[in-house]
């Protein structure tokens, strides 16, 4: 592969938070809000995620945010996806896989990462809409850290203005980003309260990272896969089958409750 000149990383307006705005006749379904990976954008992340949109498009609607830092591609992104740059990350931090540490992201940043996800949720369905967030690799990271922040806030001040109900995280590594501030404890045990499921390849080289990060969300409702190949998300029809079943079961473990019509795992419609 040839070299590729790239521009410095810069951070971007937080516009267009929300690339593909939600589709009318699915309004009324609850939303999953979807974060991509460090050096990627939300164009890609729809395009990774098809196996499972096409598979959970009649249960949620899938609202794609993209982070503000525009710079160089990430892990995979070439030759692949080339013709889809710019290519973007959430924080300016490089994380490098079997560094520890509690990963806290400068305000001035968590304050445009926020700014992004609230125009996506408000401008697609609003806020109370959202029911999960997915993330794959640094996206991840993003999304066990917003899960994380909001139970964070509901054990200290008693509620949150984040109303996740369960978490997907592809391929992301231990720790979540922390987007409190730097005076609050990162008390991981508390994500085990909600729903989560945690999906790896079994040659990605952020494996056993992928793995403390279940470990640290362990709970009475925490899913875990893992499939064939390296870092990205699954690509046999049967590996996104078995993902996708546990998307489900996190969101009935939530309380969360079928469209009527729909078949559920059983093979029973929904009536």
């Amino acid at each position: 592969m040839g070299s590729l000149s790239h521009p410095p990383s810069r951070t971007q307006s937080p516009s267009p938070s929300f690339p593909f705005p939600t589709d009318p006749s699915t309004a009324h379904l609850p939303a999953i809000l979807c974060l991509h990976g460090g050096g990627s954008n939300a164009t890609v992340f729809k395009i990774q995620t098809r196996r499972l949109y096409w598979r959970l498009s009649s249960r949620f609607r899938f609202v794609f945010a993209q982070g503000p830092i525009e710079g160089e591609p990430g892990w995979g992104m070439l030759p692949t996806f080339a013709s889809l740059a710019p290519f973007h990350r959430w924080v300016s931090r490089r994380f490098q896989p079997g560094e520890r540490g509690d990963e806290l992201v400068p305000t001035s940043e968590v304050e445009v990462i926020d700014d992004i996800i609230l125009r996506a949720m408000e401008e697609n369905g609003g806020r109370s809409s959202f029911v999960g967030v997915m993330g794959f690799s640094q996206g991840a990271r993003l999304a066990a850290g917003l899960v994380l922040r909001q139970q964070l806030e509901r054990r200290e001040r008693g509620f949150s203005k984040w109303g996740f109900r369960f978490g997907i995280f592809i391929g992301g590594p231990f720790p979540p980003f922390g987007l409190v501030d730097e005076d609050w404890q990162l008390d991981y045990p508390v994500m085990g309260q909600v729903p989560t499921v945690h999906a790896w390849g079994r040659s990605d080289h952020v494996r056993q990272g992928a793995k403390e990060l279940a470990d640290a969300c362990d709970g009475p409702d925490t899913f875990v896969m893992d499939f064939e190949g390296g870092h990205h998300l699954p690509l046999t029809d049967d590996e996104a089958e078995e993902l996708c079943g546990l998307v489900v079961d996190a969101w009935h473990a939530a309380g969360g409750k079928d469209q009527k019509g729909l078949v559920n795992r059983l093979g029973v419609s929904v009536e």
